[in-house]
This record gives C-alpha cells, structure tokens and sequence, in this order.
C-alpha cells in the first residue's frame, strides 16, 4: 500500500488492512488444533485398531518380543520455547505497529530508516522462526500461525515503504517475488544511452576479448529512445552473452521516474538485475584487470558490499557534512564510518566513486540496503532531498546503509589514485612540483595494484576522437593536494618514491591491447560510431 503524499513532504500511512486469508488461515489452523485434541483425547474414534474395533489378533502382553530390524530411537528434539516465541512475536507485532504508525516527513531520511530497521528485524526473527522449526523436526503449529503472520505484515510493511518496488499501483510486487528474479549467480550490468554508446563499445570489448571475462553482461537503458535498435544489436553481437534490457517499466515509472532519470538508473538497474551477485560499471569504467576480482576483496566477502572512494578534494565542511551530521544525531557512527575523512574531518567533500559497485543481493541486509538506496533515487526523493545535497546518486549507496545499520565496505581507507602522465613544470628530473593532470581516477585491487578507472579510454571524454586515446604511463596514489583552475585537474605534491609506471606491471602492454580491441570494434559499426584519429 502506498503511502499517500500531502503535497507537504510528510509521507503518512493508512491505517493498516485486514487481511481475510490472515482470518482464514487462522480458522483452518484451529480447526486442525482441535482435531489434534481430539485424537489426542479419544484414540478409539481415529484409530480402531487401539480400542474397541479391534482388528488384530489379541497378543499376549507378558511376552516381550524384540524385533532387531527395529530402528534405533533417538533423542527427541527439544520441544520449542511458546513462552519466548510468543513474547519475541508480541515484540514484533508492537514494533509493526509503531512502523505502521509514525509519520514520516520526506526530508527526515534517519526516521525513515529507524522505520526500516523494523523491517529488517522482522526478517530476521521470521527466519529465526523457520530455524527452529527445523531444529524440532516436526510442525508446531502456534509457531506456524506466528511465521504466517509475520509474513503478511512484512509485505504490508514493505508496500508501505517501498511502493516504487512495484510494477504499478495494481500490481504489487512482495520482497520475495523481487528475490525470486534473482535466478543467476553472477553478472555485470551497464547502464547506456544513445550518448554513452562509443565508451561502452569500448568497455564490453575489452571485458570480454582482452580480459575474457565469463560474466555475463546487461546493458540496461530507461525507453526505446534511450538506446536505439541497432546499437542493441551492436552491443549483442560483441559477444553471445551480452544483452540489451529495457527496464523502463520494471518498477513503477511514476515512483522512479526513469525516463528523465539520469544517474538514478543505477541503483533501479541493480535491484532489476537477474543476478545475485552484480557488479555495475558506468560505461565510462575502464579495467586494467578482469571485473571478476572484485568478488575476491575480503571486504566484499565479509559484507556482501564493495565501494571504492572518490577523490580527496575539496576540503572543509559544507552544506552536505552539515546535512549528514543532522541525519546521524544520535547514532551511533559504523566503523566504516570512523575510518572516513569525509566524516571525521571533512576533508573531502565527496566520499564514494560509483563507475564500479559490486552487492551480493543474496544476503538479506544487503538486499535490503540496496532498496533503501533505491528509495533514496526515487524522482520525488532525489529532487526534494538527495540530488538537492549531494552530488548525484554516488553517496547514497553508503549512506542508506549506514543509517539502517547494515555492514558496507570501502575497497581501502585510501582516497583515489591517478593514472596519466607525470610531468614536471620547472622541468627538474625529480622536481617536487612533479604532477599528474588528468580526469581519470584509478582505483587498486586489495594487493594495492591498479584495478580500474573511470573517463573511458579517451583522452578526455568530451572531446572523444578529436583528442586521441588515452596512453597512460605513470600512476600514483591519491593525496589531498589539488589545482583545480586548469583543464584537467591536476593532482600535486607527489612523490618520488610513490610514483609507478604502467610498465612495472606490464600494464602498459595490456592498456595498448584493450585500446587496439577498442579500434577494431568501433570498425565493426562505422555508421553508429563517426570515425575519429587516435
């Protein structure tokens, strides 16, 4: 059920349905109890053979006959605690209440979350629920009727939540049916329009032919306009499991307004996806590796989450950590949290780089920090809130975990790195002043090797063929010093002794293969690609 808005930012809730199956259920349950009672009570109605319509020979009952076929009897399992469960349920059930009950005003993203947290939790102690079942080796009804409950009050909590999860208002779509779409293991999926058709060109080719990367790949664009025929049919002839999907109406478009979104198709491309595992990449991602290893990061398999941090720049606080700090008042910071300069000295103004994130949607919390991050794109959060205080989509990915309280990680403590070229303005060998100008941000893998990086394969991406491909030889690690005034950026203060060339891990050799794999494809479609010099 959606919650229905006032026109005043207060998203309010409707006061909750009864439910008929809920009543039905019950009285199926009940009548199946008294029968148990019944039988219990009265043996010789049920079972003839135990009373008065004998059916077998009269045995002597002083001989004992042992039969060693008989199968050993093993330990009863514990009977389940109804005292605990009831109070746990009971627990629960006033917690739905309160869910159902607090208004919640649209800016309010913290109240909303302690709303959500109610959710989780019942999630978690509906499974707990399913567990003990499984542990007493047989039904127990009164828990039974417990578990459906709780199941038909989550939905009714997550509709109430999380309406653009939907298809449309008539046809509501449940956290489990969500879940049951998720019928791969594991995925790449890219959001591409009409513009980003050269660079994505680019980044499917050398995934799947210079990496040979086995993960299937999604590109997923919002409208028939947003991407036309024959650049689908371009992106599938790359390889055969590379696809092109439409997910324009997979959620309730006056929710997600995806047509006009923008940045937004990111998070909705994730929670669309038929993988359990994904990883999405903005078009403009290049790989310096297979994407795969992403999947290897003890970060990643301790949370389920990988994030990679954006430039450190811009210091001081702003309207964006003013806003934050409201949000967290009274929390409790994460120890994700406590590592961030964004956080404890705002020395950045924007934390995370979204070209490349990667979600085990398998996991519960996970699935459900990722619709809390589609909840904060929706059209109407975005333009009232979200997009209003941070630059785009990027920061909400960690902030809707963090204030839910679901474990995320970052790939490193450590800022972004750049890859370009090195220079020297006064010329000196080993000049202090040595920098790298660039609009490419580079981001290592967990052995502290370059991984990937955003900006596409050209020079500079706006300018695309009219300023050649992009032949990088130096690397280094971020630091927080930066010149803004030219074009590019230029990060500076750079030392020697943490500046690498390309050419120490041989990938220099694999940037000039993936941009001649660049070359050929864009061959492959002269009349959707104009021709350019490198």
């Amino acid at each position: 059920m959606a919650a229905p808005d006032h026109g005043n930012g207060l998203l309010s809730t409707a006061p909750r349905p009864r439910r008929l199956a809920r009543w039905r259920n019950n009285l199926v349950i009940s009548i199946l109890v008294a029968l148990l009672i019944l039988d219990h009570y009265f043996p010789q109605y049920f079972h003839p053979e135990h009373g008065y319509f004998p059916s077998h020979p009269t045995v002597d009952e002083s001989v004992v006959v042992i039969d060693i076929q008989d199968p050993i009897e093993h330990e009863a399992a514990p009977a389940v605690n109804e005292t605990t469960w009831t109070d746990k349920f009971s627990n629960m059930m006033d917690q739905h209440q309160w869910a159902f009950d607090n208004e919640t005003m649209i800016a309010d993203f913290a109240r909303f979350a302690d709303r959500v947290k109610v959710l989780l939790r019942s999630q978690d102690l509906l499974e707990e629920f399913r567990e003990a079942q499984a542990r007493a080796g047989h039904e127990d009804v009164a828990l039974t009727e417990k578990a459906l409950t709780l199941e038909e009050e989550q939905d009714d909590l997550f509709a109430e939540f999380f309406p653009y999860v939907s298809k449309s208002k008539k046809e509501r779509r449940t956290l489990a049916q969500l879940r049951a779409g998720f019928t791969q293991q594991r995925g790449i999926v890219i959001p591409c329009g009409n513009d980003q058709f050269q660079m994505a060109v680019h980044l499917i080719s050398t995934l799947k032919h210079v990496h040979k990367t086995p993960l299937p790949i999604h590109v997923v664009y919002a409208s028939p306009g947003d991407l036309d025929i024959p650049k689908r049919a371009a992106f599938r002839s790359i390889a055969p499991d590379v696809d092109a999907v439409d997910i324009l109406h997979f959620f309730d478009e006056d929710e997600v307004g995806l047509e006009t979104g923008g940045w937004a198709i990111k998070v909705f491309a994730i929670l669309s996806a038929p993988f359990k595992e994904v990883i999405i990449l903005d078009a403009d991602a290049i790989f310096l590796q297979p994407p795969e290893l992403m999947f290897d990061f003890p970060t990643y398999k301790e949370t389920g989450t990988l994030y990679f941090r954006d430039r450190q720049i811009f210091p001081g606080e702003g309207d964006v950590h003013r806003w934050w700090r409201g949000q967290m008042e009274g929390r409790t910071p994460s120890q994700e949290l406590l590592k961030s300069g964004f956080w404890n000295t705002a020395s950045t103004r924007e934390e995370m780089e979204s070209g490349a994130v990667v979600y085990d949607k398998s996991r519960r919390d996970v699935l459900m920090g990722v619709i809390m991050t589609g909840w904060m794109n929706t059209k109407k959060v975005r333009d009232q809130v979200t997009y209003q205080v941070t630059h785009g989509d990027k920061e909400s990915f960690w902030m809707a975990f963090e204030l839910v309280g679901i474990p995320y990680a970052f790939s490193s403590v450590e800022y972004a790195a750049m890859i370009g070229t090195l220079t020297h303005p006064d010329n000196a060998a080993h000049s202090v002043n040595s920098r790298i100008c660039t609009d490419h941000i580079m981001h290592l893998d967990h052995k502290k090797k370059p991984l990937w990086f955003n900006g596409s394969l050209f020079h500079e991406k706006e300018f695309r063929g009219r300023r050649g491909f992009f032949f990088a030889t130096h690397w280094a690690p971020g630091t927080g010093d930066w010149e803004c005034d030219p074009h590019p950026w230029c990060m500076v203060s750079i030392r020697e002794i943490d500046v690498h060339k390309l050419s120490e891990d041989g990938l220099d050799r694999v940037l000039t293969d993936m941009i001649g794999t660049a070359m050929y494809w864009e061959r492959q479609f002269p009349t959707l690609i104009p021709r350019h010099t490198s």
